[in-house]
């Protein structure tokens, strides 16, 4: 039995919500066959969205899903390509065989078994192959595809593509992203200062998609799904999301507990006891990063919890006994390590609950 509130899964079509602006967007997007650059914080719902979006267009659209959050070359990246391709054959397993075969030039594909679901699926074979030659067998499968149907490739988590060194997949990727057909690209990522870099002025992609940020949900619409399974009033589901700072994923966890609990007369104070016993849970692995920090990044890491921004003011640096120089390193230090993000001249920490337990360190 599933919670109607997912928060550690993708949300399934009858528990999607609030998202009718987006899909509109997207829906127009791949109408006229262009790009689209989907950003956001961290666990907002943007592989809900894109997830859904296939869902409800399964019979129009041939939809690609890949997430390159794993992926530590080049390799890897055209490798998960080329699986994700070949999971879209829905038909038997021979017929899905036969018809990947003579969409590859160079790939071959087999059968295989996932030894916990005993589910068969095809498995691309690429051992002998380069780089390059995957690259090609993939783009040329994509367009033979893209003239019997519109095709979509939705690369999650796409600021990946920026830690592979040895060649730049953002320049390789343009010869295919320009000459393409009735294929749309949408890339999602939550690293956001990394992931709009790949498409800014000068940029190999700069142009080559539509920017769209992926906002909170609204109030309005999480209390019309809530109030379904729940007794809760607008002001408390406005007070979640206030707490939450709009964070999808704190939200879901925060209403799902309260599902479970079967609390009644929600006020503030049952949100709160939730919201504690949520950040106790996640308190073990919270501390087992912070140890992973020096002094100075810990002190850095506490000053953004606690002042957002203006901490570089001589009476806070007088406070925290430290210079400026050295508060300075350690906050770059740790937006590379992306602990911090930045909005504007603005920090802030990615992941609600991990910015709650620092505040209160």
């Amino acid at each position: 039995m599933n919670s109607p509130f997912p928060y550690d899964r993708l949300s399934s079509p009858k528990e999607f919500f609030g998202r009718d602006i987006e899909l509109k967007k997207l829906t127009q997007i791949v109408k006229y066959s262009n790009n689209l650059l989907i950003h956001s914080k961290r666990r907002m719902g943007k592989s809900s969205l894109i997830k859904n979006f296939f869902a409800t267009n399964d019979e129009q659209l041939l939809s690609i899903y890949v997430d390159i959050f794993d992926i530590t070359s080049k390799e890897d990246f055209a490798l998960s390509l080329l699986k994700a391709l070949s999971s879209t054959q829905k038909m038997d397993i021979k017929s899905a065989i036969n018809n990947l075969t003579s969409l590859f030039k160079r790939v071959r594909v087999e059968p295989t078994i996932d030894p916990k679901t005993l589910e068969v699926s095809i498995k691309p074979i690429v051992v002998t192959l380069t780089f390059e030659q995957m690259m090609d067998d993939f783009f040329t499968a994509v367009d033979k595809l893209s003239k019997i149907s519109k095709v979509v490739i939705a690369i999650d988590e796409f600021q990946q593509i920026a830690s592979i060194v040895d060649v730049k997949l953002d320049a390789y990727l343009r010869k295919y992203i320009q000459n393409r057909g009735e294929v749309s690209y949408i890339f999602l990522g939550s690293k956001r200062h990394t992931l709009t870099s790949l498409f800014q002025y000068k940029a190999p992609l700069f142009e080559l998609a539509t920017h769209f940020e992926l906002t909170p949900l609204k109030v309005e619409d999480i209390y019309n799904y809530a109030k379904q399974y729940i007794d809760i009033s607008k002001d408390i589901v406005k007070y979640i999301h206030e707490l939450s700072n709009g964070e999808t994923n704190l939200i879901q966890n925060i209403l799902h507990l309260l599902y479970i609990y079967k609390i009644s007369n929600i006020n503030k104070d049952s949100v709160d006891d939730i919201l504690k016993e949520i950040i106790a849970s996640k308190d073990a692995s919270f501390r087992i990063l912070f140890d992973t920090l020096n002094n100075n990044q810990k002190i850095a890491l506490k000053v953004i919890g606690k002042y957002k921004k203006g901490f570089f003011a001589l009476d806070v640096l007088n406070e925290l006994n430290i210079k400026k120089q050295t508060l300075q390193s350690a906050i770059n230090t740790l937006f590379k390590k992306e602990i911090v993000d930045k909005n504007g001249d603005e920090y802030f920490i990615p992941g609600r609950a991990f910015e709650i337990w620092v505040e209160n360190l």
